[in-house]
């Protein structure tokens, strides 16, 4: 069976067609979140967190970039320099993307006999910093200062604890429970079908654990 010269003119069409589009689609394909020589240290189907090693300076032994990124459109934003000074003072972060847009954070210091942590939230849509630990930045229990734990909500809010509780959203950064407070566990659940999201916790007192939560309003 020959094959008519419409048939031969209406393929080479439809290949011709084909090629242009896988062409223009790799030309406006996003660059990668990792171009660069980046590390990836967390990531979700369209939120990655990146590391770049850079030169570092002075003291430190080790500099590196941290970044948060889209996928989609391979752009990246500041989060802040990840830095080490020897054994003087060891930095390790932890990371935890909520609902495929924020990026949480804690950032643990160690130096000698001493330890700091410290909490922060960031979207990936505005590029922005949006929580933070400060509040218990000043709260000092000798040889640890800083955030004794912390849970990244939806929407970007953080709930952090520092022998007291508190927790920052769109309605401000408030306590849920005074200072001295023996704060542990903090968990947050907000994958039940038809529930609002919630904070839970438990508060020590003795040799009595209470477990308390909050619904989170939405």
């Amino acid at each position: 069976m020959t094959l008519s010269r419409l048939s031969l003119t209406t393929a080479a069409t439809v290949a011709a067609l084909a090629s242009l589009a896988l062409g223009a689609a790799a030309a406006d394909a996003a660059p990668s979140c990792s171009r660069g020589g980046g590390t990836v240290l967390a990531a979700s189907a369209r939120t990655r967190v990146i590391s770049i090693p850079n030169r570092p300076r002075n003291q430190e032994t080790r500099r590196d970039h941290i970044f948060g990124c889209r996928v989609t459109t391979g752009r990246r934003f500041e989060l802040f320099f990840a830095r080490s000074f020897g054994l003087d003072l060891i930095e390790r972060d932890g990371f935890e993307i909520v609902q495929d847009r924020y990026i949480g954070v804690i950032r643990d210091f160690e130096g000698g006999v001493s330890e700091s942590r410290t909490a922060a939230t960031y979207d990936t849509f505005t590029r922005k910093k949006l929580r933070n630990s400060t509040p218990c930045d000043s709260v000092d229990t000798g040889d640890f200062s800083g955030v004794e734990d912390a849970a990244f909500l939806p929407r970007g809010g953080l709930a952090y604890a520092c022998g007291r509780l508190r927790i920052s959203d769109a309605q401000g950064d408030r306590e849920l429970e005074p200072p001295g407070t023996d704060v542990r566990n903090l968990a947050v659940s907000f994958n039940t079908r038809g529930f609002n999201s919630r904070l839970y916790w438990v508060v020590v007192t003795g040799n009595v654990t209470q477990e308390k939560s909050l619904d989170l309003g939405f």
